[in-house]
């Protein structure tokens, strides 16, 4: 593996999130306060981190420790870049107009089009090492692997 790399939600953020939780949790009605609250808990634990990793084959995005999102093969790349996300955008897993957004927290980004023209964007902290890591495994691949 040539990179890896885990990014993790601030704790301030995921206390920020889990107190809108709570809140909205306190005006649902019945039992549904219990289901709800399961499911906030459940998606703050998967969300709370990111990590991407890069090999000889493919980019794995994974969230948690346990959600394993999007594999992407090396083969189907056109090439890659940094990029910056608006506010708008947000987290999480969602199409963003032109693509699909793989993250977790922040603007940063890198945007991977992949030979049949569509894009896949995935959030990260360290968007120019990701990059370079993807171009680096793409130039070292094997012509055979093309």
């Amino acid at each position: 593996m040539t990179y890896s790399h885990t990014q993790i939600v601030p704790s301030g953020a995921l206390v920020g999130v889990g107190a809108l939780a709570t809140v909205g949790a306190l005006l649902v009605p019945g039992k549904l306060k219990l289901i709800g609250g399961a499911l906030v808990a459940g998606l703050m634990s998967t969300f709370r981190s990111l990590t991407v990793s890069v090999n000889e084959h493919e980019i794995v995005v994974r969230f948690g420790e346990w959600l394993e999102a999007k594999h992407i093969p090396l083969v189907a790349i056109k090439g890659c870049a940094t990029a910056r996300m608006s506010p708008l955008h947000g987290w999480g897993i969602h199409f963003v107009g032109n693509g699909w957004l793989y993250n977790v927290y922040g603007l940063d980004a890198v945007e991977v089009e992949l030979l049949d023209g569509s894009k896949t964007f995935i959030g990260t902290d360290q968007p120019r090492a990701l990059c370079e890591a993807i171009m680096k495994e793409m130039v070292m691949m094997s012509p055979s692997d093309q």
